[in-house]
């Protein structure tokens, strides 16, 4: 990790951070975004937060270069597009955005990289029946699954969504598995759909990583859609 003592962005970073994490009604959490996305990218860049290049690192092990640029990607919880940025610097051209903030969307909209964007709160009934079924070969989620943000039944969406066979990764920070009342249930979903009959998904990887958002530990599960 970059030396952030002398970096005041740091501290604001990990202010935002938190805040962000104890915002439980929608419509103010909605307004919080609104007044951080200006400094969002700033707060997030790479010396701070690692959520995007490990997400995309995860894609690139199973997808070769060749193929990349006719790869269908969905980025949930997109944020300004820090994932996509990622991608594209990859050799990915088709990617779209859903993100339940109108205002994060407008900033990553700018960045010119997205195909479409949809504003939609994943996980919560009416949102979720709207968005396609079996349409990408990946989708992604980096720094969704946060107290108040993505619930543990958005899992569901994540695998609708992607084609059978496809790819999903879920990059996340490490501690909310065990210290977040309502993301405790997420990994034993994992499981569980993996080990139902007929299983959703198969696991290819799951990998803790130091240093994810400044000095805490994030964590890479890859699953295969089941055919």
């Amino acid at each position: 990790m970059a030396d952030t003592a002398s970096d005041p962005t740091a501290d604001r970073c990990q202010l935002n951070a938190t805040l962000s994490s104890s915002v439980h009604d929608k419509n103010e959490l909605l307004r919080f975004y609104q007044q951080w996305s200006d400094k969002y990218d700033e707060d997030f860049r790479t010396e701070h937060y690692i959520g995007p290049c490990l997400t995309v690192e995860a894609v690139c092990e199973l997808i070769p270069d060749e193929k990349r640029a006719d790869v269908t990607v969905l980025d949930v919880a997109a944020g300004t597009g820090l994932v996509g940025l990622e991608l594209a610097k990859n050799g990915f051209k088709v990617i779209d955005a859903i993100d339940g903030s109108e205002a994060m969307l407008t900033k990553l909209r700018q960045k010119g990289i997205y195909r479409c964007t949809t504003q939609a709160m994943l996980g919560n009934g009416q949102d979720s029946r709207s968005l396609p079924e079996n349409a990408y070969d990946v989708v992604t989620s980096s720094g969704g699954f946060v107290p108040g943000h993505l619930p543990v039944s958005a899992v569901h969406d994540l695998i609708r969504m992607c084609k059978p066979g496809g790819l999903i990764v879920i990059v996340m920070r490490y501690e909310y598995l065990s210290t977040c009342e309502e993301l405790r249930p997420l990994e034993p979903l994992m499981i569980e759909l993996e080990h139902k009959s007929p299983s959703c998904w198969s696991r290819l990887k799951r990998h803790i990583s130091p240093n994810y958002l400044l000095d805490k530990d994030g964590i890479v599960f890859v699953y295969r859609k089941s055919l």
